[in-house]
């Protein structure tokens, strides 16, 4: 053997040995922008990020890559990266009523398009309904979705939404609601009447069917203050901290709530609540537009969360939560779109901006809620809402950013441009749980065509046997 031969195979050798020494994972990411959210909120300019399986094993700079194998390597270049928004209140089944009962205030924007329309929702516009819905909220930076389905007027509804969740990828938390049909008035009237005991039994079922999944939940998720009764709020606080699930809940969007309750139940909403032991950590509160002193007292003292949900509340009119204050005084505060019914988006991009303006404008300070704490918000807030702060970090639900569009660029900050000047078209990549459910724009899980063609038809079919439809410039628009 010449000196020379002898030499590459001692070169091949040793590289083979080192080879045998690297780490193996599912995925690499790198030359990525990375804003992790953790504890210190670290940046990392030419950062690596590992994910195995689920998880995300290693995080760090460009280094980390020599030291894993891994058997699909993404090349960020030029991107950031960030962990996956939580939005954490919606309505899905809502999506089949985008755009209708605008320009009205609360209770007269539910009678001229959900209430109507109730009675005819079937299986088939649930399940569309909600693949839309968790479409767009992923198209926006969404990977974990609270849907709050009040909509079960006919049985077994609970099933679409779910598989329509499977379906997609989404982290889904299925939060099994109920509102009493039995006291509609007779125009809104439906033939099957959910009950409170149907409430309990369903989630009792959904919870055996998802135990142990690796992405599907279920919360507890009573309509509003007078949809149940107190011996049903004293039931759900047993089922929740016998399950450890979540409990959420519409409280004080209109003075309306303090009204009734004070008119039937003796005091006032949350007061209320808490006599009956409702209120705990594990409660989300969401809007909370009209808080009162002995209301804030309260969440403090249970480490009540909250979902805020701002283009909502300011397209119904309903009024400017106090959200600096709440995260001020160390209250938890998330985001969410609420159904597309009163927002008309599940678009979290846009809920990011609009979470910043609407209380600088409303206090009249631009120093009020700064770009990073929106992003807190959205990330860590509604993790901590959800009761999965643990998986921060550590499950692989991540957001890959394209910043070379002419609404965004020129960037000088990335935090800053994420939340005052992006748009779902900055979303390039969406990643839950080590799967890539939408890739360059893409949806990987579902035919997006199919999908939006067949919502479209079923929309339709809904809004022409209901007779919905908004009047604009004095005569009714339709198709």
């Amino acid at each position: 053997m010449s000196q020379t031969s002898g030499i590459i195979l001692f070169v091949l050798a040793m590289v083979a040995q080192e080879e045998s020494h690297m780490k193996k994972a599912d995925v690499m990411i790198k030359n990525a922008y990375i804003i992790t959210m953790d504890h210190d909120r670290n940046i990392i300019s030419n950062g690596c990020i590992v994910i195995d399986k689920d998880k995300i094993t290693a995080v760090g700079g460009g280094e980390l890559a020599s030291c894993y194998e891994a058997s699909r390597v993404v090349d960020a270049k030029g991107k950031f990266v960030f962990p996956g928004m939580i939005s954490t209140h919606s309505h899905l089944f809502q999506t089949m009523l985008k755009g209708l009962g605008r320009d009205k205030l609360l209770f007269d924007w539910l009678d001229s398009s959900v209430r109507t329309a109730l009675h005819r929702f079937d299986g088939e516009m649930c399940y569309y309904a909600a693949l839309t819905g968790c479409m767009e909220a992923i198209q926006s930076g969404t990977t974990t979705l609270l849907d709050y389905m009040y909509c079960h007027t006919s049985p077994g509804l609970s099933d679409y939404v779910t598989q329509a969740m499977e379906d997609i990828g989404i982290r889904g938390i299925y939060g099994r609601g109920f509102t009493n049909t039995a006291n509609f008035p007779p125009e809104f009237k439906v033939a099957h009447h959910d009950t409170e005991q149907d409430m309990f039994d369903d989630v009792r079922r959904l919870y055996k069917k998802y135990e142990g999944h690796s992405r599907m939940s279920v919360a507890l998720a009573p309509g509003i203050i007078w949809d149940n009764t107190d011996d049903g709020y004293r039931e759900m606080r047993k089922m929740a901290d016998e399950m450890h699930i979540p409990l959420t809940m519409h409280v004080l969007e209109s003075e309306d709530d303090d009204k009734y309750c004070r008119e039937v139940r003796g005091g006032r909403t949350i007061p209320h609540l808490e006599r009956l032991g409702f209120i705990g950590p594990d409660f989300i509160a969401v809007h909370c537009v009209c808080m009162e002193e002995e209301d804030f007292d309260i969440f403090k003292q249970y480490d009540v969360k909250v979902s805020h949900n701002p283009v909502s509340n300011m397209i119904l009119a309903s009024g400017v939560a106090p959200v600096e204050r709440m995260v001020k005084e160390g209250l938890t505060v998330s985001l969410a779109c609420d159904g597309s019914a009163s927002n008309d988006t599940q678009d979290m991009m846009e809920v990011l901006k609009t979470t910043a303006l609407l209380q600088k404008v409303h206090l009249r300070d631009a120093a009020a809620m700064p770009a990073s704490r929106v992003l807190e918000l959205a990330t860590l807030g509604g993790a901590k809402a959800v009761m999965r702060e643990g998986d921060l970090g550590m499950k692989a639900d991540l957001v890959i950013y394209d910043p070379f569009h002419g609404r965004s660029i020129p960037v000088h900050d990335p935090v800053s441009a994420i939340v005052y000047s992006s748009s779902q078209a900055n979303i390039e990549s969406v990643m839950v749980d080590g799967v890539f459910v939408m890739e360059h724009k893409r949806m990987t899980m579902i035919d997006e065509e199919k999908v939006l063609y067949a919502t479209q038809k079923a929309a339709e079919k809904l809004i022409n046997e209901v007779g919905l439809g908004n009047t604009q410039w004095g005569r009714k628009i339709g198709n």
